[in-house]
């Protein structure tokens, strides 16, 4: 299962650039994130696990954005795409809501991400559990989570 350690590991294991912060209180939201770290809403990524046909898939959007079910059913050519429930977030990535960081997930999930996330150099994500973020450098994000970047925002 992955958590806040196993993302420790594999980024120190990656050898990219990153820092793992620990925040007094809580990231479950966007808001909270934010307000935490003292860092601009559309800096930080929610990472939310969606079902496409019933297959697990992530969804990246800036924090200031809602995520498009249709535009990501679009993109995945898909029937039905529901945002998962939480016992499937854990199972797919092995995170916690809440907690959900866009890599090294606990099973393979692909993930696609709102292209407005790429401007910025660094951003803000999920680091395993509600009280941790990694902030990291986009292009390593985008490599490392082999992310598909496309239109996914409201």
């Amino acid at each position: 299962m992955a958590d806040e350690i196993t993302l420790r590991a594999y980024l120190r294991n990656a050898q990219v650039l990153h820092e793992l912060i620990e925040i007094d209180g809580s990231t479950r939201t966007a808001r909270e994130a934010a307000a935490a770290l003292g860092a601009p809403l559309c800096a930080i990524v929610k990472s939310l696990v969606c079902l496409s046909d019933g297959r697990p898939v992530v969804a990246l959007v800036p924090g200031d954005q809602s995520l498009s079910l249709t535009k990501l059913s679009r993109e995945l050519d898909s029937h039905t795409v529901t945002l998962a429930a939480g016992r499937i977030v854990r199972k797919a990535t092995g995170y916690p809501v809440g907690g959900v960081a866009p890599l090294a997930h606990a099973r393979q999930v692909p993930v696609y991400g709102d292209a407005r996330i790429l401007e910025h150099d660094q951003v803000y994500c999920g680091a395993g559990s509600v009280r941790h973020m990694l902030r990291i450098g986009t292009a390593d994000l985008s490599h490392l989570a082999a992310v598909t970047w496309t239109d996914l925002s409201l």
